[in-house]
């Protein structure tokens, strides 16, 4: 039988799915015909989960379905693409609204005509949309040109309408609806909204109030993937007064009628999944994989697990490929490691684990491995215990550890050892017979990266903090922040700096930037050494404008961006507002 490894399989990397591998097909069923069958018009359906619970393939496995219709039109929209654009509400809207003149007849009759006048009238409209945000927030009032100005923001536009086109978005959806009436063939445009949760708050509101206020009309259906929560946060930041607190839930019922959530994955569920990975990645592939994913899909709808059953011989997927499988779904039972995307960013850091075990010349058998890598990772404090241990004193704890895990009379754990680590030390393979594995796989780890005590500066769990405190989400970002606030003074100024590390190769420093203000706001005596972070010249370089919000309670970092050489005018011009704000 060929030997088990996962270092030769490609990397699994975060981009949703097309092939439903978890279960999702039943509910896209669902949403599909709900949004297509025109019995709710308009609707709006949104798709709940936390991060990397699958909602974009969820969106994947919906338009899918809806495109074997062939009487209705999906359009793809994802804000956090153009996040930055100056008009964001009319941004989206002419994206919906490109999509549709692509559905017109390439020849133009005069029913394509007219249908085509419409759609310019309504981009007149958002124009005149653009040309007010631009009225309140310069100089350009004193301009003679306002309609010439129209005319430069609106695409394909034709000279001399302007003047016909009623200023602003009034009537916009009553217009909006006249075209989708005029629209021969068409009996559904369904527009599926992705990633809206890892949008600025300004953002997803501007999202909100396109679909609510401006395109909710007859013949249109939107599903909107996004974390529910983050969500609500984020309307309930930019409402104010008597209107913060339980209204953003009520906003956000108003706008969505039928909320889905997608469940949490089962052990059951995820043991399939990493198998299903695993085949895809081996030698299963073409025809033979989709017979897997059938049955594995049949045995799921009829409740019978295993849902992945072992093929013939040594053809895939093996015993051991299943065997390895139910160890890690077992091992990652928490609610934080099972979804999707953490199952493969696992099976990612596995594989390099392995691979950099094996040119170390310390490889292991890949269910030792497994099992020692699953300890470092959600046991810290025991696996610290363990490499503490002398070689020769290391085989006595863990015998002492496996016999307390299996309940032997009399046995206890050991010292460093606390009682949830029960399931993973009576779990196979033991751990007994292979000492000089341990050993090498201990040296590997502390060569493999700074987590480990005994030979670095950075723990597990304060790795996995910095994780959390780099995270998009507001939500697990904010959870990470009150963890570290309630940690020790050393293990505090740890975290700090490992944020601060990767402040500096970062390609996307929002997070870090937001993680490191809360952090400093609720711990002042870190001030000084995120403020040193913040203001090296190459993460002051990185921020844009909307960054500056988030440094009102470390001035020494918006002096400094006023200051820097060669930034960018529209930061450094934020950077002083800033400064004559708070003066």
């Amino acid at each position: 039988m060929a030997k088990q490894t996962v270092s030769e399989a490609r990397l699994f990397d975060d981009n949703p799915a097309d092939e439903d591998l978890l279960g999702f097909d039943a509910i896209a069923d669902v949403v599909a015909r709900i949004v297509g069958s025109g019995g709710l018009d308009p609707v709006t359906v949104g798709i709940h989960s936390a991060w990397g619970g699958g909602k974009s393939t969820a969106l994947n496995l919906i338009a899918k379905d809806l495109s074997a219709l062939g009487h209705v039109l999906v359009v793809r929209i994802d804000p956090w693409e153009f996040e930055n654009a100056e008009d964001m509400r009319g941004t989206l809207i002419a994206q919906v609204l490109d999509t549709l003149q692509s559905q017109l007849p390439v020849e133009e009759t005069a029913k394509s005509k007219i249908v085509l006048e419409k759609l310019n009238e309504l981009r007149k409209r958002i124009a005149w949309g653009r040309v007010a945000k631009v009225l309140i927030t310069s100089a350009v009032t004193m301009s003679p040109g306002i309609t010439d100005l129209v005319d430069a923001l609106t695409p394909e536009a034709r000279t001399g309408e302007a003047d016909q086109v009623q200023q602003g978005m009034a009537g916009f959806r009553e217009q909006f609806q006249a075209l989708m009436d005029s629209m021969d063939g068409l009996a559904r445009v369904v527009v599926l909204v992705d990633d809206l949760d890892r949008c600025l708050p300004p953002t997803i509101m501007a999202t909100l109030e396109s679909i609510k206020l401006f395109l909710s009309v007859k013949k249109m259906a939107f599903v909107i993937a996004a974390d529910q929560n983050l969500i609500r946060d984020a309307v309930d930041v930019e409402l104010s007064g008597a209107a913060r607190g339980g209204f953003a839930k009520v906003y956000t019922e108003k706008i969505v009628q039928l909320p889905v959530t997608l469940p949490m994955l089962s052990i059951e569920q995820a043991e399939a999944y990493i198998a299903l990975l695993l085949c895809n990645s081996g030698s299963a592939t073409g025809g033979r994989y989709k017979e897997i994913v059938a049955l594995s899909r049949k045995r799921r709808v009829e409740g019978k697990a295993p849902y992945v059953l072992p093929g013939q011989s040594d053809s895939e997927p093996t015993v051991a490929t299943l065997t390895l499988a139910a160890s890690i779904a077992r091992g990652l039972a928490a609610d934080i490691w099972r979804s999707p995307r953490s199952i493969k960013r696992f099976l990612n850091a596995l594989a390099v684990r392995e691979h950099l075990a094996s040119l170390a010349g310390a490889e292991l058998p890949l269910e030792l491995l497994t099992k020692l890598y699953l300890l470092e990772l959600r046991h810290d404090e025991a696996f610290q215990a363990l490499a503490k241990q002398t070689k020769s004193e290391r085989q006595g704890f863990i015998d002492a550890w496996e016999d307390w895990a299996q309940k032997i009379d009399g046995a206890k754990a050991p010292e460093g050892v606390k009682s949830d680590t029960r399931e993973w030390a009576a779990h196979p393979p033991s751990l007994k017979d292979d000492a000089d594995a341990i050993d090498r796989y201990l040296s590997v780890a502390a060569t493999l990266k700074s987590d480990v005590r005994f030979g670095g500066a950075i723990s597990a769990e304060q790795l996995e903090l910095i994780e959390l405190l780099a995270h998009p989400s507001d939500a697990t970002r904010n959870a990470a922040v009150t963890q570290v606030v309630a940690l020790p003074d050393d293990d505090q100024d740890i975290v700090v700096q490992g944020l601060c590390d990767q402040l500096a190769r970062t390609n996307e420093p929002e997070p870090l930037i937001k993680a490191l203000q809360q952090i400093s706001d609720q711990v002042p005596r870190l001030v000084e050494p995120v403020t040193t972070a913040l203001t090296a010249p190459a993460v002051l370089h990185t921020m844009q404008v909307h960054h500056v919000a988030y440094l009102a309670g470390l001035p020494a970092v918006i002096h400094a961006l006023v200051g820097m050489t060669g930034g960018d005018e529209d930061v450094v011009r934020a950077a002083l507002e800033a400064l004559e704000e708070n003066s």
